[in-house]
Parts: C-alpha cells; structure tokens; sequence
C-alpha cells in the first residue's frame, strides 16, 4: 500500500513538519517519520534564542489520532542546538508545539482521550 507524504501531513493537522517516510508496521500501525522544519530554540539554562545546530537528538515515537482504522506513530528526531553564551555551552533539544516533553502521544491523542473519559465509569 502507498501513500503520499503530502496528503498524510494535511491529515495528521502537525504544524512545522514534513513528512519524510511511512512505514505500514505491523497490527495497521503507521509510523510517521516526521523532521521539523522549524530553526532554533531557546535554551534551556538562560533562556535566549539559539541557533547553533548541534546535530539530532534520539528518535521519539509518539502515539498519534488514528487515521481510519490506521494507529498512527509519529516519529520525530528533535534537532539539538548549543548555547554559546552559557558556561559549558550546554545543548537543547528542540520541542515542537504539538507534544509535551518525555510524553508517548501527542497533544491532540491526549485532548482525544480526555474527551472519551467524561461521563465514562
């Protein structure tokens, strides 16, 4: 089965992405192989905006809403940037307004599954 990256990225609704890569897994699972296309961040320490890229970070795979009767996996390596301005130049992976930090899903799956509890027992 083939599908387009273009069409799939209109349907996962994910802001600052491209679609690189889908991969049909096992059990109807869609891995997503996403990049940013967002430059810099803000560090960690002091707060400024960097801009000194310093490679990948480890991929992260995050639980998406299902497309039909498709899971979706959204994988993502987040770009690193340096800070040249703290002492040690300490890194920052760079984090996308569409997850939460150390989260497995995104925030839509997350709004998603919030709905699906009320009046539930």
């Amino acid at each position: 089965m083939k599908f387009d990256p273009d069409t799939l990225q209109t349907l996962l609704n994910l802001p600052d992405i491209v679609v690189d890569r889908v991969v049909l897994g096992e059990r109807k699972t869609l891995k997503v192989y996403v990049h940013s296309t967002l430059e810099g961040t803000r560090c960690r320490h002091c707060g400024k905006p960097i801009e000194h890229a310093y490679g990948l970070g480890q991929e992260i795979e995050l639980r998406h809403l299902p497309l039909g009767q498709y899971r979706v996996v959204v994988v993502l390596r987040p770009k690193r940037y340096q800070c040249r301005d703290c002492d040690g130049h300490p890194t920052t992976s760079q984090t996308l307004s569409w997850y939460t930090p150390r989260a497995s899903v995104t925030k839509a799956f997350e709004q998603q599954m919030l709905l699906e509890l009320i009046n539930s027992t």
